[in-house]
């Protein structure tokens, strides 16, 4: 098998004794080689068939039924070094058979079952051996008695109970399990080779004839490799070198004397043998056997005296054969005589007399009738023992039309006039038949495959990662509308189910990888069960298969393609990945007359409680089923005004306002209307009787007014209670009672976003944090501090190509690892690593509770490389001295550059740089490195104004982009702002606001912002909250959140833009240490507070990453209370930033 690009070739052998030899020096110009050398097998193995690939990846078959594969096969070392075991797929089954391929080995056991090894990357397997041994073996649902792989991986078989020929429909270099079986009628040459070929005379276009011209381009498009990477040198090369025959002088088949006739001689060949051989197996098209007697049969010889030159052609007679049969010289088929294989060669391209019946009468090996024209193919009943696709290329994207042709079957029978007739008489009868097809259901094709593989899961309630089979079942329909998918965990055995869900609950596949540990998560928040799925995989290449494919599922289910809208939230996780959540289906399939709509979970029994996410103001109204159990007295229906608790009034229950209490008492015959404030119940409301009976059912319709809230009973008005508090602050639905929920639907006045229910979609590329605007135009900055433009596509190397869109680039980003040294002093040796029991780990995180060591530190992926060396930082904060070190009086502490006489530890930090290569829909702007950036478009989508776009450089200093606008994402030139201040962080917002974070943790605000001078005046310094160092700042319309190093939120009050646009004092948020949004046991080293805090420019929406990288959306938020009271909680997928920048929700 010859190697990619190179002129050697190999041959491996297995000989008679169950060894393996490999044969040196084999080469297009030597192609017998020098000599044999005998490769050593370990463990006495003893091998029974054996493969190689075109790459020189070289598969074995033990007598045993494992395989074996040869690890260390190069270019330099084609012998390889060592072997390695792999185990059958089944501990009860045995591989008979293997095939090797480029990136595909396929293989057959006892049972005839068919079997791909997934994993497999032949250029790579000579350096890699999980590459060359693959990942694991997943079954073909076909049973074959053998196969053989082509070099460009197409596969042919025959098979298991037929005997037939076949050949994989379908594959490609991102599906090489191909789709299904294709039978391959192949038609017998009427040769000396082929004793059951049909002797019968037939049309000669009747059964497999095929014009010359199709037939020329179907034997090129076969034997051309198009799809390989060999130059046409090479291929003219072994065109030129590698045919070996002999001529057709060295061929001495028949004798003939001067008068014609042929004489016998102990060399003859009896035709009879020949055809008594296989008698039985001749079809139905072949020549009858009343017609070939025995005696008829033994007259017909064929002498073996040698061919002339001249071309002239020989005769063959005898009883039983209705015409003579001439033999053309210049054609040869092999022919079986007592164990040997002689014959002549042949091109169907040059040689066309032997393969086109149409040129002469007298072109086939057997001849024809001049009379009946019979053809040199026939149809026969033939059991194939073997097929070596070894030298056979098939471009699938042009297959020759022996393929394409569905087995052959003839289009003759269209055009006849029988079958036209009885289509226009169909045609007519339906015209008289009165029908309404709208009420019919669409015919759909549907197409299914199913995906599976070895894996270690982590569910709810579990501490450890547990192995398991994991198996994905994706059906399709030709329009998408009907698609469906389940994964299903089973136990390692495969016998029992640990969870299975459909696809349309996955709301989020995120890659949550440790160094060392390829993992993914899938987030599944609406399953009670387990909301977060953990899985873990043997290598990095199988991880991120089962990435893109979940990925690419789940985004057909909700389909989402392509370009994300332009009120899309954008986030990055901690890992670099980009994702985005897109409004706009949820907002389609929300919208209402006079709102929108969310129908809220009813099936979660009572006590009921769930967010109202958009609060319940003016506009806004909620509608109950319900049905009423028999013994129920009183019921309750509570809006919750939500506020924040501290720890002391933990202990108080219920101390949240009530803004409406409905409560029916159904003994009593009343309805109770009242408010809970500041701990106090006031005046209740109780006329109007109560409609409701124990029983009975009940529809519940409350509409809140600017004059109240009007209460509907069974769509009769039944009162209507004023406010006593603002409606806005309500933030929480409660119900009690004994009764069962039936529908409950939440109606809006804005779009309802629920964070739980948000469906994330990677989009491509490494980012540390995403920017963006109304428009749609989108900036992010790398971890390199390189900005990157968004192109508009999505895809890039995470889809595997599985899905993909134009403006796909390739990029590039850095990161570096960090290790402390810590070391202690003592007063015998001085400063020295030992350190005390109970110290910190001497090489360690800057938190010292984690061990970290330069030797262990490994890269996160297989996509990363070190790009230097482990250096001292010299620029680790608090300062340095001239080696590197910092000191404290002990850990942990304030650390400081200079050695005081009270120190008594010390570190320095060390710094290694490593580089990541990918793609995605990024484009990379420019050389200017920066810190933050922040955008802000006044302008509605498609009206192309300018986008204004604030970034701070690496240097610290402000810059302003000049000619943004959605048809020029990119802008024209920087602008360079200066400041008295290095700043840190900057945001931009609605009437020209723009806020900046200096690196002294102060915050500032631009002066004297117009349209006509968007880059304002100057700087104007606010002091930050009392003890905070601000490290980011957020600016919405009339409000400004900072974030501090601390992970503490302040809120700027009294913003107003013409008359204190600095506004008057801050609010910090207080610390709740126990708040779920902190604690997630998955991301390791997770703090208390937050990581990020963004707010939409136009409206009262803020959303935060806390500190465990969960997502929340502040709640309570009023026009009085610019704070909001409390977190509505999304999934916690480790993220690291948000924007909202182009959340805008349509109101109604």
């Amino acid at each position: 098998m010859q190697l990619r690009n190179h002129l050697l070739t190999y041959l491996w052998v297995e000989i008679k004794y169950l060894e393996v030899m490999f044969r040196v020096g084999t080469s297009t110009t030597c192609p017998e080689g020098q000599r044999w050398s005998t490769i050593k097998l370990v463990n006495g193995y003893e091998v029974c068939q054996i493969s190689v690939g075109i790459t020189g990846l070289v598969w074995a078959v033990l007598m045993i039924g494992k395989a074996i594969v040869r690890t260390g096969v190069t270019r330099e070392n084609p012998m390889g070094e060592d072997w390695v075991e792999v185990d059958p797929p089944q501990k009860d089954l045995k591989l008979i058979q293997v095939s090797v391929g480029t990136d595909a080995v396929w293989a057959v056991t006892q049972d005839g079952n068919v079997w791909f090894r997934k994993g497999i990357k032949g250029e790579m397997s000579g350096v890699c051996e999980q590459m060359g041994a693959g990942t694991g073996w997943v079954e073909m649902l076909s049973k074959m008695s053998l196969v053989s792989v082509a070099p460009n991986d197409q596969v042919w078989a025959i098979g298991h109970e037929d005997r037939c020929l076949y050949y994989r429909s379908g594959i490609t270099q991102s599906e090489l399990t191909g789709k299904k079986w294709r039978l391959i009628n192949a038609p017998l040459q009427l040769s000396r080779a082929s004793s059951n070929a049909s002797l019968s005379s037939s049309n000669r276009h009747s059964m497999c004839g095929t014009p010359q011209q199709q037939r020329h381009q179907s034997w090129g498009s076969l034997n051309r490799p198009h799809s390989t990477s060999e130059g046409t040198m090479l291929i003219r090369e072994w065109e030129e070198q590698s045919r070996s025959a002999p001529t057709p002088t060295s061929l001495k088949l028949w004798q003939r004397t001067n008068d014609g006739t042929t004489n016998k001689n102990p060399q003859q060949t009896s035709f009879q043998d020949i055809y008594l051989n296989e008698g039985k197996k001749r079809s139905a098209n072949s020549l009858d056997m009343d017609d070939l007697t025995e005696a008829s049969v033994a007259n017909i010889t064929i002498s073996n005296e040698s061919l002339t030159k001249t071309g002239e052609s020989i005769v063959v007679s005898g009883k039983g054969m209705g015409n003579v049969v001439k033999i053309n010289p210049a054609a040869w088929s092999p022919v079986h005589s007592v164990g040997s294989m002689v014959g002549a060669e042949a091109h169907p391209e040059t040689d066309g007399s032997i393969f086109d019946p149409d040129l002469t009468s007298d072109s086939g090996v057997y001849g024809e009738d001049e009379s009946s024209g019979a053809m040199y193919w026939a149809e026969c009943d033939t059991s194939w023992y073997k097929v070596e696709a070894g030298a056979c290329f098939v471009d699938t994207s042009n297959p020759p039309k022996w393929i394409a042709d569905t087995n052959g079957t003839g289009h003759g029978d269209i055009a006849e006039t029988w079958r036209i007739y009885i289509l226009e008489e169909l045609k007519k009868r339906l015209q008289k038949v009165q029908y309404d097809p709208s009420i019919y259901e669409k015919v759909v094709e549907k197409s299914s495959w199913i995906k599976n593989g070895d894996a270690k899961c982590k569910v709810k309630g579990s501490t450890s990662y547990e192995d398991c089979i994991i198996e994905l079942e994706w059906i399709s329909s030709d329009n998408g509308s009907l698609d469906s998918g389940i994964v299903t965990i089973l136990n390692s055995d495969g016998a029992t189910t640990i969870m299975q869900f459909p696809v349309s609950e996955i709301m989020c596949v995120i890659c949550c990888s440790e160094p060392g540990n390829p993992r993914i998560a899938i987030h599944t928040p609406r399953m009670p069960r387990s909301k977060v799925l953990r899985l873990q995989f043997s290598s990095d290449t199988e991880m991120e298969d089962w990435l893109a494919h979940l990925t690419s599922v789940s985004c057909k289910m909700n389909n989402v393609y392509g370009k994300p809208g332009p009120n899309s939230i954008w986030a990055t996780t901690a890992l670099g990945d980009v994702y985005v959540y897109d409004p706009a289906a949820l907002e389609e399939n929300q919208l209402s007359n006079d709102g929108y709509v969310q129908e809220l979970d009813a099936g979660k029994g009572l006590p009921f409680e769930c967010v109202l996410q958009n609060g319940f103001g003016y506009g806004s109204s909620l509608k109950i089923t319900a049905c009423i159990h028999d013994d129920a007295d009183r019921l309750s229906i509570n809006f919750v005004c939500y506020s924040t608790v501290s720890l002391k009034q933990k202990s108080v229950m219920d101390s949240h306002d009530v803004a409406l209490h409905f409560n029916p008492r159904l003994k009593e015959n009343i309805i109770v209307r009242n408010t809970y404030q500041n701990g106090q119940w006031g005046d209740e409301e109780r006329n109007g009787g109560s409609p409701l009976k124990p029983g009975s059912d009940f529809t519940l319709e409350i509409v809140c007014e600017p004059r109240g809230y009007k209460i509907y009973i069974d769509d009769t008005e039944f009162t209507c209670y004023s406010h006593r508090i603002l409606p806005q602050s309500i933030t929480h639905l409660r119900i009690k009672g004994l009764m069962t929920l039936c529908s409950i639907f939440y109606k809006s006045i804005s779009v309802i976003i629920d964070p739980t229910t948000m469906f994330w979609r990677q989009m491509g590329g490494h980012l540390k944090k995403v920017e963006t605007c109304s428009v749609g135009v989108t900036w992010g900055i790398g971890y390199g501090s390189t900005a990157w433009v968004y192109t508009g596509g999505w895809g890039g190397l995470f889809l595997k190509g599985l899905d993909s869109n134009t403006g796909i680039n390739s990029m590039v980003d850095t990161h570096n690892y960090y290790v402390y040294e810590n070391q202690r002093w003592n007063p015998v040796t001085g400063y020295t690593s030992h350190g005390l029991p109970t110290d910190r780990y001497m090489w360690s995180d800057a938190s010292g509770r984690h061990k970290r060591t330069r030797e262990h530190t490994k890269l996160l992926s297989m996509h990363w490389h070190w790009v230097s060396d482990w250096i001292v930082d010299f620029h680790t904060p608090g300062g340095v001295d001239r080696d590197g070190w910092q000191y404290a009086r002990d850990f942990p502490a304030q650390y400081h550059g200079k050695k005081q006489f009270t120190d008594y530890v010390r570190r320095r930090r060390w710094f290694r740089r490593c580089q990541l290569t990918t793609s995605g829909p990024w484009q990379e702007l420019g050389n200017t490195k920066l810190l933050d950036v922040s955008l802000y478009a006044p302008g509605k989508p498609g009206s192309d104004a300018p986008v204004y776009i604030w970034a701070i450089a690496s240097n610290g200093e402000a810059l302003f982009r000049r000619g943004v606008s959605e048809s020029c994402p990119m802008g024209v030139s920087w602008e360079h702002i200066p400041s008295d201040q290095a700043l840190v962080g900057i945001s931009c917002g609605p009437c020209g606001q723009v806020w900046a974070v200096g690196k002294n943790g102060s915050s500032y605000w631009r002066l004297g912002i117009t349209p006509a001078k968007p880059t304002g005046i100057q700087w104007q310094n606010v002091e930050p909250p009392s003890g905070a160092h601000l490290k980011q700042i957020s600016v919405g319309k009339d409000v400004v959140w900072a974030l501090d190093m601390a992970g503490k939120l302040s809120v700027r009050h009294g913003v107003q833009v013409n008359v204190f646009p600095e506004g008057t004092h801050w609010q910090t948020l207080p610390v709740m240490p126990n708040d779920p949004i902190h604690i997630d046991m998955a991301v390791a080293n997770a703090k208390q507070g937050f990581r990020q805090v963004a707010i939409a420019r136009e409206q009262g929406q803020v959303w935060a990453v806390s500190g465990a990288g969960i997502l929340c959306r502040r709640i309570g938020i009023t026009d009085e209370n610019p704070a909001g009271t409390g977190w509505a909680t999304g999934i916690g997928a480790n993220w690291q930033h948000i924007s909202i920048g182009g959340l805008v929700n349509k109101t109604k």
